[in-house]
């Protein structure tokens, strides 16, 4: 059967089912005289499997790793459960604030500075709210951190609240990389080269992530 055909059995659009295909979910065979694509019956089980497991929250990544036989399909629920169980507590949080910031009169009057306060003891104290790091999503995103959360066995360490920490660790570890060299070249024009380069190598990456960030508002916009 043709995609049209694929898509009216599944409740997928075509596009859909091309990206699923373009991300190695399913690979549909081709008709030797005209190279379109046949889609078999076994291609429209493969299709609902994807939606079934994308309905529990799995990311596409994780899908594909567990085709491919990198992943157990308990272990990857159960990491899952587990992730969505602290997104819940976050939604939680959140909710509860709602219903408090409810009660003023409005953004105008609040005491944000005691509003905040008030969260930050709360956070303290265990309390869960939706993270507040675009900046840093961003910047995971464009180094290929964020690429990590698909994965169904490290992903969990790289949820919203350990973004922060792991980038300040990579930041830190090029800052100790930069000091290292430059001692063990014993200073000097050399140990001069070696500042010179770390500096160029944070410069570029600045640039890189500005691009990034500047594409992406682009895109954002013509959406």
């Amino acid at each position: 059967m043709k995609i049209g055909e694929a898509a009216k059995k599944t409740g997928l659009t075509v596009s859909n089912i091309r990206f699923y295909e373009k991300k190695g979910l399913l690979r549909p065979k081709r008709r030797e005289d005209s190279q379109y694509r046949e889609y078999e019956e076994e291609d429209i089980r493969r299709l609902k499997e994807i939606i079934l497991l994308r309905k529990t929250g799995l990311s596409v990544e994780s899908i594909y790793l567990l085709y491919e036989g990198q992943a157990e399909f308990s272990v990857l629920l159960h990491r899952q459960e587990e992730e969505l169980s602290e997104q819940i507590e976050r939604l939680e949080g959140s909710q509860k604030l709602c219903r408090r910031l409810e009660k003023e009169k409005g953004l105008t009057d609040l005491d944000v500075d005691s509003w905040l306060s008030c969260v930050r003891e709360e956070e303290a104290e265990g309390e869960k709210y939706a993270a507040v790091e675009e900046l840093l999503e961003d910047l995971a995103e464009s180094t290929g951190l964020a690429s990590f959360r698909g994965d169904p066995y490290i992903g969990r360490y790289f949820s919203n609240h350990w973004t922060a920490k792991v980038l300040a660790f990579m930041m830190m570890l090029s800052l100790l990389a930069a000091a290292f060299t430059s001692v063990l070249s014993g200073g000097g024009i050399l140990g001069s080269a070696v500042i010179l380069f770390w500096l160029v190598y944070l410069g570029a990456f600045v640039l890189d992530f500005l691009r990034f960030r500047k594409q992406k508002k682009k895109k954002e916009e013509t959406e």
